[in-house]
């Protein structure tokens, strides 16, 4: 049967850097194929080309076995293929409806607006879709935004071939089960679904196929009707180097937990970005070295909390202290200089100089200064970056390459490296195994472990409940406008900790 879609021997670089190099790769209808590979493998890259925002630097892509001579989103929706990107590309003002007017128009399509709105409910009740077109987007949780996206898609009747790029990352535990079977859902009605994920159960769950890519060449394709692995899987990713993913959560000497930064709020209520109340008297006391998690369900203000204990959002009441020093009404600065540190949850939004390189992007903190008649010493400070065992560990890419051009992932290895080598005593760490390889995300446990040790303590926000418990001494329950606990790993069980982020002060009864 002839694919919908096929590439051979697709090759694009960025300069020096060969991002994909001879890759070939096809879509079939009805069939799920999972693109998986480390960090910076190409996987993005390459489903860029399949969609047109990358042209290839060499290379063919055929459809229906047509050779396109030309080829760009525009042209790539006519034939039929659609993708949902890490980053939404919605307009937050606009609702769920004008947002698929918008998509739907610019293709070209004549929209009556009632047919389109009932076309929105009839879709998204047949396939869960959790949205009303009448809600602003800037009102949705991440999930629900996703959910707009793959609309814009269903809605298109030329849509045959469906591009997800690490869907999940931004879906709770509870969602992704939800979203595998609404993948096997739109195989079963005929649709080629590439799907990019770095988790392997759900590839070992849905995919029909599955590719691996590393360092942006093709390693070899495996076949479901033919069997495959999680450690196949995992072996043609990392090219069968060895890797003990086993991790013991390690205790801090009394020496370095004296001189670790203790937190503690009391009443604290914070707002919103549209000044909305969003956590009420929450109150809780860090103990020194440890590592606190930060469990609940996407938009219960984790990322608020966290804005506001690093000073970059304002407390509406109560007392945020740091070794019993009143630190509410201060500055980041202030904090910084006490030794907090933050890794975002939106590292490009948040901690990063897009048109900055690497390095560039690490002299402005984490780096120590090193001077030269006057200037910056570049070729010192590249010899220091280089010198940071995080920077080997965690694989951060090349100290000159453009962090705007970096993946997700890569990104996320940058800030997160960054965070550690400027010798934080209390890290603030959003989601920062979100979007990792599994190998880099042992890398950052392990990290993560190192520090403890250290003295230092961390705040550990997550959504994944094992992450959390293989983590964390205690962990805190954002739910309801308010905090539960914290609880000790050692006396509660996920299922606990799971209902409480569902249902709040209603789990208890």
């Amino acid at each position: 049967m002839e694919p919908i879609l096929r590439a051979e021997k697709l090759t694009k670089r960025f300069g020096e850097l060969t991002a994909n190099r001879e890759i070939d790769i096809e879509i079939h209808a009805g069939e799920i194929h999972a693109i998986a590979g480390e960090n910076g493998a190409g996987k993005s890259t390459l489903m860029k080309m399949l969609y047109g925002v990358y042209q290839p630097t060499a290379g063919n892509l055929y459809i229906d076995g047509e050779k396109m001579e030309r080829w760009n989103p525009t042209i790539a929706r006519e034939k039929g293929i659609g993708m949902v990107f890490q980053d939404f590309r919605l307009v937050p003002a606009f609702t769920v409806l004008e947002n698929v007017f918008l998509s739907l128009h610019s293709a070209g399509w004549k929209i009556n607006k009632k047919k389109l709105r009932d076309e929105i409910n009839r879709i998204s009740a047949e396939y869960r879709l959790s949205v009303d077109p009448d809600t602003e987007v800037w009102k949705l949780d991440l999930g629900q935004r996703q959910h707009v996206e793959i609309l814009k898609i269903l809605l298109d009747p030329q849509t045959r071939v469906m591009i997800f790029d690490e869907p999940t990352s931004v879906l709770a535990p509870h969602e992704v089960q939800a979203f595998l079977q609404m993948l096997s859902g739109f195989r079963n009605k005929g649709y080629g679904i590439f799907l990019i994920t770095h988790k392997i159960d759900e590839i070992l769950a849905v995919a029909d196929r599955i590719t691996i890519l590393r360092q942006g060449e093709h390693v070899c394709t495996f076949e479901r009707r033919d069997g495959f692995s999680q450690q196949q899987i995992i072996s043609a990713m990392m090219g069968n180097v060895p890797v003990n993913f086993e991790l013991e959560r390690p205790e801090c000497s009394e020496e370095n937990e004296a001189a670790a930064l203790q937190l503690s709020l009391s009443g604290v209520s914070i707002k919103d970005d549209h000044d909305q109340l969003i956590l009420h008297d929450v109150s809780f006391e860090m103990h020194k070295a440890e590592i606190l998690g930060i469990a609940g369900i996407s938009g219960n203000g984790q990322r608020e909390l966290a804005e506001a204990i690093y000073g970059a959002r304002k407390l509406q009441s109560g007392i945020l202290s740091a070794n019993e020093e009143d630190i509410s009404s201060t500055d980041i600065a202030h904090r910084i200089r006490l030794g907090m540190r933050m890794v975002t949850e939106d590292p490009i939004r948040d901690n990063v100089v897009p048109t900055f390189s690497i390095l560039e992007n690490m002299a402005l903190v984490g780096l120590d200064p090193i001077y030269r008649h006057g200037d910056m010493d570049w070729q010192a400070m590249r010899s220091q970056l280089q010198t940071h065992s995080e920077v080997k560990t965690l694989r951060v890419p090349q100290a000159e390459r453009i962090a705007g051009t970096l993946s997700g992932g890569n990104l996320q290895r940058m800030t997160f490296a960054r965070a550690v080598i400027s010798r934080p005593r209390l890290l603030i760490a959003s989601y920062p195994s979100r979007g990792l390889d599994i190998a880099t995300v042992h890398a950052v446990h392990k990290t993560l472990f190192r520090l403890k040790k250290q003295g230092v303590g961390t705040i550990l926000i997550s959504e994944d409940i094992s992450e959390l418990f293989t983590m964390c001494d205690r962990i805190l329950v954002l739910s309801s406008h308010t905090a539960f606990g914290p609880y000790c790993v050692d006396a509660c069980t996920p299922n606990e900790i799971g209902k409480i982020m569902l249902q709040g002060e209603n789990a208890h009864e």
